[in-house]
């Protein structure tokens, strides 16, 4: 009976290959969509799940002490890298603890290469393999990084540096921008790639060659990581950590002078714990996680399937007339109507995995452009992750087959012998209501879609043509430490207007703080360290006063700029005011610049001082992190070269790498740019999957009244009262749709604007504009179906009354 069954429905699919394949294409399109997000999903949960031994495994966090001194409770994910030692040797139930220091891009001498410049370094202790269980291709863990000087290299790098041999005994040399000699690192391992994404993510590891004594003058922070021995208590662990650490900070601030009761007075206290690594991505402490970012798109997505669902529906209940004889003769020969559910059910899931085929073969497709475009490394590829992902792709089969084809399959089979034999099966008007619903919801969801781009768009419009404060065109930023002879000689090159250096740019991570008092308030403001022409290179945009001139001595020792947003918190006219650095350095303030955007648009921009002078309220010396260089830009090319040439003459083992700060300032607006672009897709798609559901509904109603048409023509009805009156229907379908889209869309447009600091107002245009698109459309989609049943000849309706 199954194979009957099967093949009857494949004969009925071919019989009817229009509309069996704009059902399947619906399908398979809003399946494609809905299985990329499932295939993102499932990488951004399997974050360090590449060993079971990682369930062992925690990051040690530790409490800004300079937050708690003003009440804040602030989590950070390094800490005092003399911690891992310490909880290591008083605390049992650590089987081991190692740190992780990394570093920005370091230059790579092989022998008889030349030097090139390799990201993904980092450092670490003889404990690290002991913690990270990774497999080992060549070497061994108890051994790769026994000695300072030792290195370990991932797979894909060792394959780079030395091809399919074993590197093991080679060394490499390795070399920063100001030293005099490279050091020079025995290869002991290599490694293989983990299966899943990790936090901790490198593609060399090394032990440093040379030590440095850890004590109150010399240490710093970093990522510590530890390793519990079996089953342990997490609330036990954090407990004895605490106490542990306590009486750590509570002696080094004994030995440093410092009151204790600053960091107790608002009632928290220097405090760590240990996270499990495998929540660190699922929950990180700045920023929203990876789920916040996705739920607008998994929403979007799950939307695009309803809708080909609601669009499948439609379209099979449209062939019903076709296919109601074959139900009435199958029913005075005797079938059951639960074997006419199971054929009709049997059919819908041909057509859907016909569709899950057809998308998986669309995302395999496509798969490497979006890896570009949104920046991942999605596969399909066969290993421990495909059990999980045919698993969940059998169960989307399942749940798609039963929400498309239970409505059909009971719809189709309810038909009564008596009327189909009469003839009257095609003017039943059962179902008709909830059809017209299905393609009211489509509606709904198109006429959202189409509101939520435009507002999209404006907002992304809004924000590349906000003023970022600052001159982006024509200007350089070297990510390297600033050297005044090497500045000197870049400034010397002409179309070089100037060079200068700002720790405050866009890609750089700016954290620094400043303790100033004004008007006997004290308070911790965002400080940016800036040299001479580190402003000038940006052409910030002076408001009052002046810039930093490297011919007043004042302002090398004390003077400092203010951002608009400081000076309006301190009420204004701050121009030769003076504030005081630590409570107790006057500073004057010499100017007040506009606020720049160099942080996104999600956050306000912060109150800042800009100062140049070497001794700062950071406490960090201003000797400068990078160069902005601004140049003409009829003379681009030449600048550049010479650059390069001035850069290789100083470092020739350290490769010169520079941006365009337009480029920078660019990438800030790339995820949104990426989320426009995902909706405008989503729209599309739903708009068309909408127009061919009305489509359906259209042809399905209009078949239902042909015999009513051919009356009233007969009547003497003319055309246009036949166009208005079989369109009135759905014009109250669309006034209705609308009606129900609007508020839901004004609120979730408005929820998703309030995610920017700067944003505009919802406009009401596209509400107005969806309004209208979608009743020409729907009048235009509908006009055709009827235009076909009023040129009917009125004879072949009426021949058999």
């Amino acid at each position: 009976m199954f194979k009957l069954n099967l093949k009857i429905a494949w004969r009925n699919l071919w019989k009817n290959k229009g509309y069996t394949f704009v059902n399947v294409l619906g399908l398979a399109l809003g399946l494609a969509g809905f299985i990329f997000v499932l295939l993102y999903v499932n990488h951004e949960r399997s974050y360090d799940h590449w060993n079971p031994q990682l369930e062992s495994v925690y990051q040690v966090q530790e409490q800004d002490f300079w937050a708690i001194k003003e009440g804040k409770e602030e989590w950070m994910d390094r800490a005092d890298v003399r911690i891992a030692d310490i909880i290591k040797s008083e605390i049992p139930q650590l089987e081991d603890a190692t740190y992780i220091n990394d570093y920005k891009p370091q230059s790579i001498l092989l022998k008889h290469n030349v030097p090139f410049l390799q990201d993904g370094i980092i450092s670490t202790n003889d404990g690290f393999f002991n913690v990270f269980p990774f497999e080992f291709i060549y070497g061994t863990p108890e051994t790769a990084l026994k000695e300072p000087g030792n290195i370990v290299l991932k797979e894909s790098t060792a394959l780079r540096y030395f091809g399919k041999i074993n590197p093991v005994g080679k060394t490499i040399n390795i070399n920063e921008q100001n030293w005099t000699e490279p050091e020079t690192y025995l290869v002991t391992g290599v490694i293989k790639e983990p299966e899943t994404p990790s936090n901790v993510e490198f593609k060399l590891v090394k032990r440093n060659l040379k030590t440095y004594p850890r004590n109150d003058q010399f240490y710093f922070f970093t990522n510590i990581f530890v390793k519990v021995k079996g089953q342990q208590s997490a609330e036990l662990l954090n407990k004895n950590v605490q106490s542990v650490y306590y009486d750590f900070k509570l002696a080094l601030f004994k030995r440093q002078k410092q009151a204790v009761a600053d960091y107790l007075k608002n009632g928290l206290k220097p405090s760590a714990r240990l996270v499990p690594i495998q929540q660190i991505h699922q929950k990180p402490l700045a920023g929203k996680s990876w789920l916040d970012l996705i739920k607008p798109v998994v929403l979007l997505s799950a939307l695009l399937l309803l809708i080909s669902i609601i669009n499948f529906i439609n379209m099979f209940t449209a062939q019903a007339v076709s296919r109601a004889k074959e139900v009435g003769i199958k029913k005075v020969i005797g079938a059951q109507r639960i074997s006419l559910i199971i054929q009709f059910l049997i059919e819908t899931a041909m057509q859907c995995l016909i569709a899950m085929l057809l998308s998986v073969i669309l995302i395999e497709g496509f798969l490497p452009y979006l890896n570009q475009v949104f920046n991942l490394n999605l596969s399909f590829g066969i290993d421990q992750k495909s059990i999980v992902i045919l698993s969940q792709l059998a169960s989307l089969l399942l749940l798609v087959t039963l929400m498309a084809g239970i409505y059909p399959a009971f719809f189709l089979s309810a038909y009564l012998p008596q009327n189909v034999l009469k003839g009257n099966f095609g003017h039943s008007h059962k179902g008709k209501t909830l059809r017209t619903l299905l393609v009211g919801i489509q509606f709904v969801i198109a006429v959202g879609f189409f509101i939520g781009i435009w507002v999209i768009s404006k907002q992304m419009d809004y924000m590349e043509n906000k003023d970022p404060g600052f001159g982006a065109k024509a200007v350089i930023h070297i990510k390297a430490s600033f050297d005044k002879k090497v500045a000197n000689q870049f400034k010397n090159i002409d179309g070089v207007q100037y060079v200068g250096s700002n720790d405050g740019m866009i890609s750089l991570d700016h954290k620094l703080t400043g303790k100033y008092k004004y008007k006997n308030e004290s308070k911790e403001i965002n400080t940016v360290l800036v040299n001479f022409e580190g402003l000038q290179a940006l052409d910030v945009k002076l408001l009052k006063g002046r810039l930093f001139d490297a011919t007043r001595v004042q302002d090398s020792l004390s003077s400092v700029i203010l951002n608009e947003s400081l000076e309006k918190a301190y009420g204004g006219n701050m121009v030769g005011n003076f504030i005081y650095v630590n409570d107790s350095l006057p500073a004057q303030v010499i100017g007040i610049i506009k606020d720049m955007q160099v942080a996104g648009f999600e956050t306000l921009i912060k109150p800042t001082v800009y100062t140049a002078s070497t001794n700062n309220a950071t406490g960090y010396p201003n000797l400068g992190v990078n160069y902005i260089i601004k140049f003409d830009q009829q003379k681009q090319k030449t600048v550049l070269g010479e650059i390069n040439e001035v850069w290789k003459k100083h470092y020739p083992a350290f490769p010169l790498t520079y941006s365009f700060l337009q480029d920078d300032l660019s990438k800030v607006l790339v995820t949104h740019n990426r989320f426009k672009e995902m909706v405008k897709l989503f729209s599309f798609l739903s708009i068309s999957l909408s127009l061919i559901g009305l489509f359906a509904l259209a042809a399905f109603l209009t078949r239902q009244r042909t015999k009513e048409i051919a009356i009233r023509r007969v009547l003497g009805a003319d055309l246009c009262t036949l166009f208005l009156l079989l369109n009135k229907s759905y014009f109250w379908l669309i006034l209705v749709a609308n009606g129900v889209s609007w508020p839901i869309i004004y609120i979730s447009v408005g929820y998703w604007l309030n995610g920017f600091a700067y944003r505009i107002d919802v406009p009401i245009l596209p509400f107005v504009l969806a309004f209208i698109f979608s009743i020409i459309i729907t009048v235009v989609t509908v006009s055709f179906q009827v235009k076909k049943a009023i040129q009917a000849n009125p004879v072949d309706a009426l021949k058999y009354e």
